[in-house]
């Protein structure tokens, strides 16, 4: 990327347009290569180190979330008052989380998108649901999503890997993950977290 980026700056003139653009190139997909491999080292490790558990206020990293991705204009994501405290790993729940907000928040392209996220005390388990009025899912699709490398649509930004180390952060802690989705309508995600 370094010499890609040299290259283009000492030569630009000689380059023209087209040169440029190649070069441009070359950098785009350099960088895209780094997500993708920084993606690759996240999925391969989890479950091999081991992590402490502790308390995780829920409620505090989902605000920490929020603050910290891109939302635009047109998407609102609506948080309830109160989240349960639970035992894991911060870092791995915060991946869990805004892999799942971040998709909810970047194919919802609807004039007034709206994402929620809410939750259940099903005893053993804690249940969440992140929901999204955007684009859809087709059924066909519902597997697979989580499988690595695999996505719908080819995005810049998108590697296929966010939903796969979702689904192995949530089997980490004995969880299930499913979705619910209808076209044009929008898209549920639901998981479980073993208490």
């Amino acid at each position: 990327n370094t010499l890609s980026t040299w290259l283009y700056e000492d030569y630009k003139d000689e380059l023209g347009d087209q040169g440029g653009n190649s070069v441009k190139l070359i950098c785009e997909n350099v960088e895209k290569m780094d997500i993708l491999i920084n993606g690759i080292l996240e999925y391969s490790t989890i479950g091999k180190v081991a992590f402490e558990k502790y308390d995780v206020d829920i409620k505090l990293l989902l605000e920490t979330i929020q603050q910290g991705i891109y939302i635009p204009e047109n998407v609102v994501i609506e948080l309830k008052e109160t989240y349960p405290i639970i035992k894991g790993d911060k870092f791995r729940f915060q991946q869990l989380f805004q892999n799942l907000l971040v998709n909810a928040v970047q194919y919802n392209e609807k004039e007034k998108g709206l994402v929620s996220v809410t939750f259940k005390d099903l005893g053993d388990y804690w249940e969440f649901q992140i929901k999204d009025n955007g684009k859809g899912i087709e059924e066909k699709y519902f597997k697979k999503i989580f499988a690595t490398f695999q996505k719908l649509e080819n995005t810049y930004n998108s590697t296929g890997i966010g939903l796969s180390i979702v689904k192995k952060i949530i089997e980490l802690y004995q969880g299930e993950i499913w979705l619910e989705s209808i076209l044009g309508v929008g898209t549920t995600f639901f998981f479980t977290i073993k208490k």
